[in-house]
């Protein structure tokens, strides 16, 4: 089961109570400018994102966590869990992936019955077709489109010597409609507003940014953490038999 399967049918089950979407362009201050080609450029990185979405009262949050360097990336993700009109509560599924060396792993998301332990697909990134659905969703959940986001958005500092931004950007930019897709399930948010906090290091570490439906009955909202740059990053592949090979050779 690939890690896409999570994200789209997930958010708009719950969102099939109908998500809908308004409009900038780019002026930054120096510094900021900096902030994101410098964070874009870490040698690695960790994040957490949290992303919510509330239609009258009722609401649907996605928790994001992952790791980034060079030759590898791990990424998992978990909605959050919904309580209908009922009353009922129905437990939020969970997935993740990770690429280490010449392979992609992805597990299948928990809300999906597994065969004994085999709960990964294994995929050689050599064999993967160009523009691969898989590698662009999990790039998709990496802090790079919401660092482009911010560096398309029209922002300004809070104050004058400050580490704090805020600005907006067109719900129709390119950085949001193809960047954040994948947080969105495609749905469109106006209004958006966007804030960054900038550490001392010269990073970007905290982002912020907020919409809601043309309607105005749905609000978004996508909290991001930036940290731990430039620490090693390690995961550990899943065990032997834990995972499925499509292209594995089978022993004689």
């Amino acid at each position: 089961m690939r890690i896409a399967a999570i994200l789209c049918p997930v958010v708009l089950a719950a969102g099939s109570v109908a998500f809908a979407a308004n409009g900038g362009h780019s002026a930054k201050a120096p510094r900021l400018t900096q902030a994101i080609a410098d964070t874009s450029s870490a040698s690695s990185e960790r994040y957490a994102f949290q992303v919510r979405m509330t239609r009258d009262a009722f609401p649907l949050s996605l928790h994001v966590r992952g790791q980034s360097a060079t030759r590898t990336l791990s990424v998992s993700l978990h909605m959050g869990d919904a309580t209908m009109p009922d009353g009922t509560k129905v437990p939020g599924p969970s997935t993740a992936a990770l690429i280490d060396g010449p392979f992609l792993y992805e597990r299948a998301p928990s809300s999906v019955a597994a065969r004994g332990k085999v709960r990964w697909l294994r995929l050689r990134l050599a064999e993967l077709p160009k523009g691969s659905h898989d590698l662009k969703t999990i790039h998709a959940l990496t802090p790079g489109p919401l660092l482009r986001v911010l560096g398309a958005a029209r922002i300004a500092p809070y104050a004058h010597g400050a580490r704090s931004f805020h600005g907006t950007i067109a719900y129709d930019h390119p950085t949001v409609r193809i960047g954040l897709a994948q947080l969105t399930a495609g749905l469109e948010f106006r209004g958006l507003r966007i804030s960054a906090i900038v550490g001392a290091d010269g990073l970007v570490h905290r982002i912020v940014l907020t919409g809601h439906t043309a309607d105005g009955r749905t609000t978004f909202s996508l909290r991001a953490h930036l940290f731990g740059f430039g620490k090693p990053v390690h995961v550990t592949p899943p065990a032997p038999g834990t995972f499925l090979d499509p292209h594995a050779v089978p022993p004689a």
